[in-house]
């Protein structure tokens, strides 16, 4: 513990709430949260008290969304072939089990996945777990969300830990034709390791911290500093921010 952990008050749930609130959250919302409970400093109660406050500002009506990737990789070795590509790593998925898998996006979701309620997708290595009277149609991906017109909300970390971005990266052209050409893989390797057995990447990883200032001048992402915690909200949908 270093002397800047040293500083950074014991939070509680009514404090956590009052921050949520204060950022625009309200009843009824449907919010996707990306989140570092080490963040926060001290919560008395751990990741079930910043569950609970998140639950109970949304309410019954609201819904609330965790990314909840899975620990089922195995790392395979790549080709001189494969790094001529570009293939950035290469993963054989292992069998998935939604109720037992462990996740690798924190303690938090760890902790959401088991709660009663929740439901946790099926996609052997990306799923998402949702609550709330929509959890089974949220649960089906971040495109559920954004339909739905929720929001995103970073507790603790940037738009870098934000995996809803690759549903923007797969909607909006972010790269120019020449450099999608280079970062588009053959037929032949989409084949022989299909996405529903194998989780690799190519080409550049894209910086989505870059987009952060853009975001809030634009007024679609709003910051605000409570507890030594760095919380956002992004909102998913095209009609503005949660005002």
């Amino acid at each position: 513990m270093d002397a800047h952990d040293k500083i950074k008050p014991s939070v509680r749930k009514e404090d956590i709430k009052a921050g949520l609130m204060r950022l625009g959250l309200k009843k009824g919302d449907m919010v996707g949260v990306h989140s570092s409970l080490s963040s926060f400093g001290h919560v008395e109660g751990g990741a079930d008290t910043v569950i609970e406050a998140l639950l109970e500002t949304v309410g019954e009506r609201g819904s609330v969304v965790m990314s909840t990737h899975s620990a089922n990789l195995s790392e395979d070795k790549r080709t001189s072939e494969m790094i001529a590509l570009g293939i950035s790593w290469l993963f054989k998925i292992l069998p998935y089990d939604p109720d037992k898998t462990r996740v690798t996006t924190g303690i938090i979701p760890e902790t959401f996945r088991k709660e009663k309620g929740v439901v946790r997708g099926l996609h052997p290595s990306l799923s998402i777990a949702a609550s709330g009277p929509k959890a089974e149609i949220l649960s089906e991906g971040w495109h559920r969300l954004l339909e739905l017109d929720g929001f995103i909300l970073l507790i603790g970390v940037g738009l870098d830990r934000c995996t809803a971005m690759h549903l923007a990266e797969k909607r909006v052209h972010v790269f120019p034709d020449r450099i999608l050409k280079k970062i588009t893989p053959p037929k032949w390797f989409v084949e022989k390791y299909s996405e529903e057995e194998w989780e690799w990447d190519i080409g550049p990883y894209p910086d989505f911290a870059k987009l952060t200032q853009p975001c809030i001048k634009r007024v679609i992402m709003k910051t605000m500093h409570a507890y030594l915690c760095v919380s956002s909200l992004l909102t998913t949908s095209s009609k503005g921010t949660n005002e």
